[in-house]
């Protein structure tokens, strides 16, 4: 019998035949990703970046769900510490072996922004995404303001940012947000396949051809990464994410027409 998993959600971290891999675990959130597990990815990668025995890394969720998002316990920064969302995402960036991602079920928000920074992504069939930021009174983070109009196209990203709407995994791959779709039966032995692929590469010219891909306009998007950051915790103090927040807990839609900027 397994222990559950603790109440703000755990990651769940193996490591074998070269392979570190990371499992978000905090199922009855659907994965929403909590500050201790933002920390504990963080730890993890940061370790792994510089351990010869860890060639690649696998990511995924628990339960057949990648990742619901933020949850909301992630978002304090105690103490004065750098919040937790930018401490995992500023590690994710600056890693530099080949990260394979999972993804099933759903990836909303951050379970979006940060596959831009994995390089082999396979989603199951019926996989939905979304990047609802800007319908809960914020704006996008992870670099995705920088990246996925060059990914996509300025208005594809503007219907998606904007609008926040669900797309589906075939439309996520024609877009060029992930590497292939398969059904959720083939998803993990895909993505494990691949990982243990990348093992066997020459680790050198790997790591030199993944940081020339990534290396273009590299001051820029860190930039963008921090007044994202920026912008977003200041989104979470405004009367627009109040009244996302307000409608969510009352089951109704959001009235913004009366919040003026």
């Amino acid at each position: 019998m397994t222990n559950p998993a603790p109440k703000n959600g755990q990651i769940i971290v193996d490591v074998a035949d070269g392979v570190l891999t990371l499992t978000m675990d905090n199922v009855s959130k659907k994965n929403a990703i909590s500050r201790e597990m933002y920390l504990a990815m963080k730890d993890a990668l940061d370790a792994a970046a510089t351990d010869t025995s860890i060639r690649a890394v696998l990511l995924r969720g628990a339960g057949g769900v990648f990742s619901s998002g933020n949850d909301v316990a992630g978002f304090g920064a105690p103490n004065g510490e750098v919040p937790a969302p930018v401490q995992f995402v500023k590690s994710l960036v600056k890693f530099p072996k080949p990260i394979v991602a999972q993804v099933e079920g759903l990836a909303v928000g951050i379970g979006v922004t940060m596959l831009l920074h994995c390089d082999i992504i396979y989603a199951a069939d019926d996989t939905k995404f979304r990047m609802p930021f800007v319908n809960l009174g914020v704006v996008p983070e992870a670099g995705s303001s920088f990246l996925v109009p060059r990914l996509m196209g300025a208005a594809k990203a503007a219907e998606l940012i904007l609008l926040g709407r669900l797309f589906s995994a075939a439309e996520a791959e024609t877009l060029g947000l992930i590497s292939g779709v398969l059904p959720q039966a083939d998803v993990a032995g895909a993505a494990e396949d691949a990982a243990a692929a990348l093992v066997k590469q020459p680790m050198g010219a790997m790591m030199k051809s993944r940081a020339l891909m990534r290396d273009v306009n590299g001051d820029e998007m860190d930039a963008r990464i921090e007044r994202e950051f920026k912008l977003f915790y200041e989104g979470l103090q405004g009367p627009e994410f109040a009244e996302a927040s307000r409608a969510f807990m009352e089951k109704r839609e959001p009235d913004f027409s009366k919040i003026t900027v």
